[in-house]
């Protein structure tokens, strides 16, 4: 997220009325964001939630565990592996949709973001049953097309791990690239192309160079999440015998006793390595504002003809979306109605008695009351966060308020926080009085508003930022009040990018199993949760379908969203 440029608020002279919101709003971000870091390092000295003695003997232990190396060892393979990976994939991927005269480029620009529409639990569990070396499906195909009895690979192995969060995580380089390549300055290419280079040298030697601030915002983002990401480790790395941090932090919070310190004092390294790559990701947005600034409105750099290697593009994202989501989905909607996992796709063996069980079965409930439960925290968590973001927004891009940085930054922190790390803050937090939360769906509620609260923010500012200064200006000097303005004024014509910000919320807030595996207790489980306890008790067609539920809702939301908005470009999503 980019810091945003304030633009003039002169015509008000805010009452001391506004400035207490303004205040009020900072108090408010900082106590939902701070008191749990705070208690996160106070408890990793601490031996557990209740003592009050001070000792260092957590990190004693976390250096002492011999696996723990091991466990850092993988994290770091992992992330610089994903990294990697989802540069290869995303980079090529913008520059055909920004850059090039490739067919079909509205479709490519839609597939390329289809696997951030779809849960990186959905995209682990599919996988799952598509790559296990003896029964996964691909795996199968192989066999019976070569006739060999060897596996054509292992799902379950540190590569497999790397592949399936690449694939899911690839769409954070291509979203922040595919601008860089469609707002570049285009100065520097036509100067090469006058002094006689060819375009694919002008593509190497100019236009990446360019885009590489923005191609380097987005791979520092997709290593934060890739260390935050738990689905996929949870899936295809413990399968594996692989654990990363996530999952060892899972590891030690499912113990009994849960060990709280020891959880704590694993995740302020974490944290400290994931706010070192924020800080860097924001440095290289700065950087690439200097060369994506177009001087015309109307005007687009020269499209690169690709000849016949356009056909090659076109078959590169058409590969990218049958890994990635095809057959995922295929994987799907095959177990939601075949009778039996291994059985043959035909009209004899599909069956609706899964659903069904699920309906009316004695684990139907359970699975129903964990739809019920993300529906609410969904709905509430996306409505009150909006409305948080509305006014941090507001106050961030509008006002000329000495405090706006601060709190642009308060809202900014928790991308920087993984999933697992807040709901251990949470945990420390409020497990005690006058905030004793442990075991109810508020914690969760809360937790869902800190993680998320940076996509609002920055959903609402960049509505703000095109509402042009007069609107508010002539109202202001026909004496409406700055409460007036800002309801009566602002929010209507902000309210696409509110309602935006909203659905992403709900979306990302369905989807979440980070923070919520480490927080639900009985009666309190969620969707995500579900899902992998399912996975884990091998029950396949019950995960297929709950995985679906998840995909039509997800989809359905963001379609809902490019209507309401009308968008359609991928900047509408982001």
């Amino acid at each position: 997220m980019t810091e945003m440029r304030p633009r003039s608020f002169a015509m008000f002279r805010l009452p001391s009325t506004v400035r207490v919101l303004e205040w009020g709003c900072l108090l408010v971000i900082g106590f939902i964001v701070l008191y749990p870091l705070f208690w996160l390092v106070l408890g990793s000295f601490r031996p557990d939630p209740i003592s009050t003695d001070f000792t260092l003997d957590a990190y004693f232990a976390i250096l002492e565990e011999e696996y723990m190396g091991e466990v850092l060892w993988n994290t770091a393979v992992m992330s610089v592996g994903v990294t990697s990976l989802s540069v290869l994939i995303g980079v090529p991927l913008a520059w055909i949709v920004g850059r090039t005269d490739t067919p079909l480029k509205n479709y490519i620009n839609m597939i390329a973001i289809l696997p951030f529409i779809m849960p990186p639990v959905v995209v682990a569990v599919a996988w799952a049953y598509l790559g296990t070396p003896r029964v996964g499906f691909v795996n199968l195909f192989w066999k019976w097309l070569v006739g060999t009895r060897e596996p054509l690979f292992d799902i379950f192995t540190m590569g497999g791990l790397i592949f399936v969060m690449a694939l899911s995580l690839a769409p954070y380089v291509f979203i922040f690239t595919v601008t860089a390549f469609k707002n570049m300055d285009p100065t520097l290419e036509y100067a090469a192309h006058v002094s006689g280079a060819s375009q694919w040298k002008t593509t190497l030697r100019i236009t990446l160079p360019m885009a590489a601030p923005a191609i380097l915002s987005g791979a520092l983002l997709t290593f934060i999440q890739s260390i935050e990401v738990f689905a996929i480790p949870a899936t295809i790395g413990v399968s594996g015998g692989i654990y990363v941090f996530s999952t060892q932090l899972w590891r030690m919070m499912i113990g009994i006793p849960p060990n709280f310190s020891h959880a704590a004092a694993l995740s302020i390294p974490i944290l400290l390595v994931c706010g070192l790559a924020l800080w860097g990701q924001t440095r290289a947005l700065g950087r690439s504002a200097r060369y994506t600034t177009v001087a015309g409105k109307s005007f687009r750099p020269r499209l690169v003809e690709l000849g016949p290697w356009k056909y090659v593009s076109l078959s590169f994202a058409a590969f990218y979306l049958l890994v990635s989501a095809i057959l995922p989905v295929l994987t799907l909607i095959y177990g939601t109605f075949i009778s039996n996992r291994g059985r043959p796709p035909t009209f004899e063996y599909l069956t609706l008695g899964h659903l069904h069980e699920i309906i009316t079965g004695d684990g139907g409930a359970v699975i129903l009351r964990s739809i019920q439960n993300s529906l609410f925290l969904s709905f509430m968590g996306a409505t009150i966060g909006i409305a948080l973001s509305a006014v941090v927004a507001y106050f961030v891009v509008r006002s000329t308020w000495k405090g706006r940085g601060t709190l642009d930054f308060l809202a900014l922190i928790p991308v920087a926080i993984p999933g697992a790390v807040i709901a251990i803050a949470m945990l420390w937090a409020y497990i005690r009085e006058p905030f004793n939360l442990y075991h109810t769906l508020w914690i969760i509620l809360i937790a869902y508003i800190t993680r998320f609260l940076p996509f609002g923010v920055r959903a609402v500012s960049n509505s703000i930022t095109q509402i042009h200064e007069e609107l508010e200006r002539a109202a202001a000097v026909s004496g409406a009040n700055w409460g007036v303005v800002f309801w009566k004024i602002l929010v209507p014509l902000a309210m696409p990018g509110i309602v935006a910000g909203w659905i992403i919320l709900f979306v990302s807030m369905m989807r979440e199993l980070s923070a919520s595996i480490m927080l639900f207790s009985s009666n309190k489980e969620v969707i995500s949760t579900i899902l992998i306890q399912l996975y884990d008790e091998g029950l396949f067609s019950h995960v297929c379908i709950l995985s679906l539920i998840i995909v039509i809702l997800s989809l359905a939301s963001v379609a809902l969203v490019r209507w309401l908005t009308k968008q359609t470009d991928v900047e509408g999503l982001t």
